[in-house]
């Protein structure tokens, strides 16, 4: 219990610094648009320690759970509700309701940005760590050739089986990892490339198919026969595949292709050749891999950019799936705040286990999922949130009229109300995995 309490500790402080970094843009955006800030704290509830800037108290909360930006206009709201004005009087020097409507809807703006802009820069600095990575060769050939495993007949008339990607340009290929990398870097496009084909240098290029998911390429790694790890002592990492079901084995493609549960191998171990036993499908053996230290790109901004929009569009997907009320499509990305932040201090805590390296590139990878998440949910339509206020702001610029002080109080408080709805069904989701999964 005190472990689980520990990891929703570490998980509660590491979302509470992303969702005070979504208010610091707040209070960057309204100073540069000179609206005086009262309050900038870091966590809620009770203050603990305070000090004075020339305009803004500058305040650490008791609960370190993300923190809040006060800004001055609650003067000329109040009057203007006092006079039943039909718009602000906007006699308080600095006030937010003194400014125009394009400066609130920047100042609103700015916090899901700066959530977006914080995911981008944590993923690309988690792609310029180094890791262990799986390295194989990069010997590659058509899906065609294997169109009983992979039930697609895509062609790609500019490789043949047994190419070996050597270069794009003037990038060349440290393995099939790294070449795969590169092509989902260039989804799409027709990509050149150099490959070694019977002992010559090739120049060709790949040409992508549409799909109904999407461009994709029609090629595959071939990897050779070799065992790695294995389950049995029938096996010990070195083996080589070499024969199954009376046919020659080259590649592992080769023996899936073997459409049968239960066949006969053989094996090829310090040149000896044994035969073994295979039932009901089952291989009890994972094949070999060089492990490769690098990076996850050499181009992490590139890369940064990319996992940022995807996940920012998943995180979307689900946020949908949520208001639709499609529960089970939405629980597989959205977790209630309880289970998200256990998980955050737990899976963190496992990877700095392993290394130091592992867990700062972790924690950038978990935070850069919740500032973007943040960053999606600020940006709903609901009044109190910051796609509300934003949509508020643009409903009185495209009528060159601003809104009454009791629409927008009216406003706040039905904001106030589906907030509290949001944050109940969020809330519903720990109950239920906790109590009912």
């Amino acid at each position: 219990m005190l472990i689980y309490l520990l990891y929703m500790i570490i998980g509660l402080i590491g979302i509470g610094i992303v969702l005070f970094l979504h208010e610091l843009g707040h209070f960057i955006a309204a100073r540069l648009m000179k609206v005086d800030v009262e309050v900038l704290s870091y966590g809620m509830g009770p203050r603990l320690f305070s000090f004075y800037g020339r305009t803004t108290e500058y305040r650490i909360s008791l609960i370190p759970f993300g923190g809040y930006c006060r800004m001055k206009g609650s003067l000329d709201l109040m009057k203007a509700l006092k006079d039943d004005a039909k718009s602000m009087n906007k006699s308080e020097a600095g006030s937010y309701f003194g400014t125009t409507p394009l400066a609130r809807f920047l100042i609103y703006l700015a916090g899901p940005l700066t959530n977006f802009i914080i995911g981008v820069l944590m993923l690309s600095l988690s792609a310029m760590i180094p890791v262990e990575r799986l390295s194989d060769p990069a010997i590659v050939t058509p899906i065609a050739e294997y169109s009983c495993i992979f039930g697609e007949n895509i062609r790609q008339n500019g490789i043949e089986k047994g190419d070996k990607l050597l270069s794009s340009g003037d990038y060349t290929f440290k393995d099939w990892q790294d070449a795969e990398d590169y092509i989902k870097l260039h989804q799409g496009e027709i990509i050149p490339l150099c490959v070694l084909r019977n002992g010559e240098n090739v120049s060709t290029e790949l040409i992508p198919t549409e799909t109904e998911t999407g461009a994709v390429y029609g090629i595959t790694n071939l990897q050779e026969p070799v065992v790695g790890r294995s389950l049995s002592p029938d096996f010990l990492p070195g083996d080589r595949i070499v024969e199954a079901d009376g046919k020659e084995i080259e590649y592992t493609l080769d023996l899936y292709a073997i459409n049968k549960p239960s066949f006969m191998l053989v094996i090829d171990r310090n040149g000896e050749l044994l035969q073994r036993r295979i039932e009901n499908g089952y291989l009890p053996f994972a094949w070999y891999s060089n492990l490769r230290r690098s990076a996850e790109s050499n181009q992490p901004f590139s890369y940064g950019l990319k996992r940022a929009t995807e996940m920012s569009a998943a995180a979307l997907n689900a946020l949908g799936a949520f208001i639709t009320l499609h529960i089970e499509d939405a629980m597989t990305v959205i977790t209630g705040p309880v289970k998200a932040a256990e998980s955050i201090g737990g899976i963190t805590a496992l990877a700095f286990s392993a290394s130091g390296t592992s867990g700062v590139r972790t924690v950038l990878m978990l935070l850069a999922m919740v500032s973007l998440s943040i960053s999606v949910g600020n940006m709903l339509p609901i009044p109190t949130f910051d796609g509300g206020q934003m949509l508020i702001n643009i409903i009185e610029m495209i009528k060159c009229r601003e809104l009454s002080p009791r629409a927008y109080i009216i406003l706040q408080l039905i904001g106030m109300v589906l907030a509290l709805i949001i944050i109940i069904a969020m809330y519903s989701l720990d109950i239920k995995a906790y109590f009912f999964s």
